[in-house]
């Protein structure tokens, strides 16, 4: 069996593809020539190069219009041109060599399917493991293609309403967006229109895939260090005891010569255990890091410009934000309770170490659960930036800020 066999590898590997975001040849033994780079980040560097030109057109336009739109109405704006720093920083994520050394070992090692031999409890781990992801994937599928179609939905639906899209437009009314930039060029005519539109389409799905595929991407990777510790915990949990000798009544106190060789071994296979789950644990927050950062910073200002575009009530503000805001704030939370998964796991685990019967064994095995209880009271969680623990705690303390700025905005723009 393979990895990419089961259906949510291939659906990431798909979607990650679309947007150049998948590192192919890293499981490709091809020469290398003068042309692999171009083959290799050729998409990934022309997306980097559409939405970095469609940011500065619509920083311009933002400056151009600050003072004659409404304040609320600037928040469209706003909220894609931060969508769009966000996205400029993942796409350049691909090209790092760290990024692609991350997915080949997690598809060549660390995934549970090469783990889920070794016992039924592992087997069992790796089936929970495996529905998990599928259900994950759905979700985030659904997400992607709902949030995007909406958005781009709207403004057409509001066109139509208001007779854009007839033969005979109405006079001094001007084609509703759903992303603005400044262009060279006269937006407000059909021809124009419609190569805008396909341009905020095939960009807001770049967007929604770059997104949420790494979302699932990251999650994929969190369920399967959960499934990791839950073995490790199980193997600690479950390590076998002393033997009793035939005919005896009464538990041995301590591992006879031969079990103590027994012991050391399986000692030696758990830290090895746990070595390549902490490995692996900072190898993702190592990639993840600034991504984490940028992306609970989006959520703490855009989450809030959402609130607010939201708050007029009005049926095109509804229809174009409504479902957008409750994807983004969806996905604040379920991203941030799968990264808890670890934190609340990790600290289950020193009282599993201090469970094993330590005391049935000779000073050399002793010394060696005590390295190991040292190590596992170390912090498993993923960080943002290396300084900050992605988690529930973070995920309240952006709910609260973005509240507090979406009533002083609200406050200013009633004013």
């Amino acid at each position: 069996m393979d990895v990419f066999d089961s259906r949510y590898m291939k659906n990431i590997r798909f979607t990650l593809r679309s947007i150049g975001a998948w590192p192919s040849h890293v499981f490709e033994d091809l020469p290398t020539t003068k042309l692999s780079a171009i083959s290799r980040y050729g998409y990934t560097c022309l997306l980097f190069t559409f939405c970095s030109t469609g940011m500065v057109a619509q920083a311009v336009y933002l400056v151009k219009n600050k003072g004659t739109m409404p304040f609320i109405d600037l928040g469209q704006t706003y909220l894609t041109l931060l969508m769009s720093f966000a996205f400029v920083q993942r796409t350049t994520m691909p090209i790092q060599p760290s990024y692609q050394a991350l997915i080949k070992e997690f598809v060549s090692k660390f995934h549970l399917l090469h783990h889920k031999d070794k016992t039924d409890f592992s087997a069992k781990m790796f089936s929970k493991v495996n529905r998990m992801c599928e259900i994950g994937t759905i979700v985030e599928l659904l997400q992607f293609g709902v949030s995007a179609s909406m958005f781009n939905i709207a403004p057409l639906a509001l066109n139509y309403s208001r007779g854009m899209l007839s033969s005979e437009r109405p006079m001094n009314v001007t084609f509703e967006y759903s992303v603005y930039y400044a262009l060279p060029v006269d937006q407000n005519t059909g021809v124009w229109y419609i190569v805008i539109c396909m341009y905020n389409a095939y960009v807001s799905y770049n967007l929604g895939c770059m997104f949420l595929c790494h979302d699932l991407q990251i999650s994929v990777f969190v369920f399967h260090i959960w499934g990791h510790m839950n073995i490790f915990e199980h193997n600690l949990n479950y390590f076998p005891r002393p033997r009793k000798a035939v005919g005896s009544k009464s538990d041995p106190l301590r591992y006879s010569n031969e079990e103590s060789k027994e012991v050391t071994m399986g000692l030696k296979e758990i830290i090895k255990h746990y070595i390549m789950i902490k490995d692996f644990v900072a190898k993702t927050s190592d990639v993840y890091s600034v991504t984490l950062c940028v992306y609970y910073g989006l959520h703490l200002v855009a989450d809030c410009v959402l609130l607010l575009e939201c708050s007029t009530l009005e049926i095109d503000a509804l229809a174009k934000y409504g479902l957008l805001t409750l994807v983004m704030y969806q996905q604040l939370i379920q991203v941030s309770v799968v990264f808890e998964l670890i934190s609340s796991k990790g600290e289950s685990l020193p009282d599993a170490v201090y469970g094993l019967p330590w005391e049935c064994m000779d000073n050399g095995n002793r010394r060696t659960v005590l390295i190991l209880l040292q190590i596992v009271q170390q912090s498993l969680a993923l960080k943002a930036c290396g300084m900050v623990s992605v988690g529930l705690q973070t995920m309240l303390a952006i709910l609260k800020t973005s509240f507090s700025y979406f009533l002083m905005l609200k406050t200013f723009a009633n004013n």
